[in-house]
């Protein structure tokens, strides 16, 4: 009979164990705010805002446009910080929306202009 709770105890430590690689991705998210030189106050809250960052980039929005937003929605953030947020967020929860030619600051167009590459 002491088998019992012992299994159930394993059940409940596997059960644990699910939700814990979610959270090494937030870690892993919130290590890479702090090597970009970006603080926050609370953590939770700047995971939540991470992820959205990929939920706006999985319904269309462009780079810029995300990038825009959160500069706007934190004050203390120049178009460089959000973009180094941005580049965190999608790095950890959406790696493949990474524009890997421009920078991270593409928005999906080509457009402009830049120089001949001398």
């Amino acid at each position: 009979m002491k088998l019992l709770p012992f299994l159930a105890s394993v059940g409940g430590l596997i059960a644990m164990a699910i939700p814990a690689h979610a959270d090494s991705d937030d870690d892993a998210f919130l290590a890479a705010l702090t090597q970009a030189g970006i603080s926050y106050q609370n953590p939770d809250r700047a995971v939540t805002a991470g992820q959205k960052v990929c939920d706006l980039a999985n319904s269309g929005t462009s780079q810029l446009d995300i990038i825009r937003d959160i500069r706007d929605l934190n004050p203390g953030f120049t178009m460089t910080s959000a973009a180094k947020f941005a580049k965190a967020a999608a790095s950890v929860y959406c790696p493949e929306r990474l524009s890997t030619d421009s920078g991270g600051t593409a928005t999906g167009g080509g457009g402009g202009g830049g120089g001949g590459g001398h």
